[in-house]
């Protein structure tokens, strides 16, 4: 398991959409700014959009411009995080 450490910027609450079926629900999403210290010794920040289990929605809520630590697993060649 990864563990991503940064600061919440924002908790996105869960929504739905119109999708061709009837209304489709959307998980809850955190928008994490994380510090990465590059080779050169310059720091960069990243901006991550991570979707979360409901039952963690509560764990984050409250949690707006706190530094926080996220499980998460990885999607794809570049890379997403998703919540776990």
């Amino acid at each position: 398991m990864i563990k991503l450490q940064g600061t919440l910027i924002n908790f996105i609450e869960r929504s739905t959409y119109k999708g061709e079926n009837g209304e489709v629900p959307t998980k809850a999403k955190l928008q994490i700014l994380v510090e990465n210290k590059r080779a050169n010794g310059s720091l960069v920040k990243d901006l991550h959009n991570i979707s979360i289990p409901d039952e963690k929605i509560p764990m984050y809520r409250d949690k707006i411009s706190k530094d926080v630590t996220v499980d998460v697993g990885i999607i794809s060649k570049s890379y997403s995080f998703y919540g776990i």
